[in-house]
C-alpha cells in the first residue's frame, strides 16, 4: 500500500460515520510525519480537495506532544446543529457567542489551546446528543448508563441505534477500501 493510500485508510477507519453521512463529525490523532513522508499540510490539501464537493471539511484543532488533532465534518450538518436555540443557549455557557463555521471552530481551537484536556462541549462537534454531553459534565463522566462510542446520560435505546450503525458505517468502509474504493468514491455526498 502506499503511504498517500495508508493515510486515506486511517481516515476511513477513524471517520466512517462521518463519511458515510450518518455523524457530524469526527477527531483522530495523527503523528507528524517524518520527512520522508507527505506532509500534513499537503495530506489535509489533498483530503479537503478530495471531500469538500461532498460536504465534508478536514483541518487540524489541535498539536500537542507531535500530534496534531484531526477535525473531519460535515460543514451542512454543523451548521444546522449550531443553528438549534438550545444548543445556542448551551454554547453560550462557554463563550460561544457567534455560530458560523469559522468562528465556532476557532473558539473550539482555542478553548482546547486553554485546556490540558479536551473542552466537554466537543462531543456537540462530534454529534453526541447535548443531553449526553451535559450528563457527562453534570456527573464528571460517572453515572452513565451505557456506553459505546460516548457516555449515554439520555436515550439509550437510541444511542444504541447509533452506535450499531456506526459499527455497520466502519465494516463496510473498511471492507470497500480494502477492495480498492477511493476516498470520493466512499463519500456520501451532501443532500442539498
Amino acid at each position: 500500500m502506499t503511504a498517500q493510500r495508508l493515510m486515506d485508510y486511517k481516515l476511513v477507519r477513524q471517520c466512517a460515520p462521518t463519511l458515510a453521512a450518518r455523524k457530524v463529525g469526527s477527531l483522530f490523532c495523527m503523528e507528524k510525519s517524518p520527512a520522508e513522508h507527505e506532509p500534513l499540510c499537503a495530506i489535509l490539501a489533498r483530503w479537503n480537495r478530495e471531500l469538500n464537493p461532498s460536504g465534508i471539511f478536514v483541518r487540524v484543532v489541535a498539536e500537542r506532544y507531535g500530534r496534531s488533532f484531526v477535525y473531519v465534518y460535515r460543514r451542512n450538518v454543523l451548521s444546522q446543529l449550531f443553528n438549534e436555540t438550545e444548543i445556542r443557549q448551551f454554547m453560550g455557557h462557554y463563550g460561544y457567542q457567534h455560530f458560523d463555521e469559522e468562528t465556532l471552530i476557532a473558539n473550539l481551537t482555542h478553548r482546547i489551546a486553554k485546556c490540558h484536556c479536551f473542552p466537554h462541549e466537543i462531543g456537540l462537534f462530534l454529534g453526541y446528543p447535548l443531553e449526553d454531553v451535559k450528563g457527562f459534565i453534570a456527573n464528571g463522566g460517572q453515572n452513565c448508563k451505557s456506553t459505546g462510542y460516548w457516555k449515554v446520560y439520555g436515550d439509550v435505546a437510541e444511542s444504541e441505534k447509533k452506535f450499531e450503525c456506526f459499527r455497520k458505517c466502519f465494516s463496510v468502509m473498511n471492507s470497500l477500501f480494502e477492495r480498492g474504493y477511493s476516498l470520493p468514491m466512499l463519500t456520501v455526498r451532501n443532500a442539498a
